[in-house]
């Protein structure tokens, strides 16, 4: 009964050893079920650490693959619109030292052009400015 117990054991610590995917394995498959979607995967490096994006439906969210599951933290989003929206294009761009995002959504059925997107950038990923006519400003100055 005794040694049913240990290979019981030694079967459960090889596979908990074995059976973990590593970040990089988890990167590739949440990469790979992005790209049959709508969604953007950006990797990139901001004041020497690197960071990994997902830019969808005009939202940018931080990817964390370091722990147990991705996590995913959303960091910018279009402006609140009254109504309802749709993302009509987003991009992504390292610029310099900031990482540059542009969001466009349009109203639906107001014909109106880009309703609360904009330019926006941030040298760590976390703190954003919005252009504006009187040039960046704190996303949460202007939202």
């Amino acid at each position: 009964m005794a040694g049913v117990g240990a290979a019981a054991f030694a079967a459960l610590w090889a596979y908990s050893i074995l059976g973990k995917t590593s970040p990089e394995q988890k990167l590739q498959a949440f990469k790979k079920e992005i790209s049959s979607g709508r969604g953007e995967i950006f990797e990139t490096t901001l004041q020497g650490k690197p960071l990994i994006f997902l830019l969808d439906n005009c939202e940018l969210f931080l990817v964390d693959a370091s722990g147990e599951t991705i996590t995913k933290t959303k960091v910018l989003r279009a402006g609140f619109y009254f109504g309802l929206d749709v993302c009509m294009s987003q991009s992504i761009i390292t610029k310099g030292e900031y990482l540059t995002v542009r969001l466009v959504n349009q109203a639906i059925g107001a014909g109106g052009g880009n309703t609360s997107g904009g330019d926006y950038r941030s040298k760590d990923g976390t703190a954003w400015e919005k252009k504006t006519e009187n040039g960046w400003k704190s996303v949460d100055k202007v939202q």
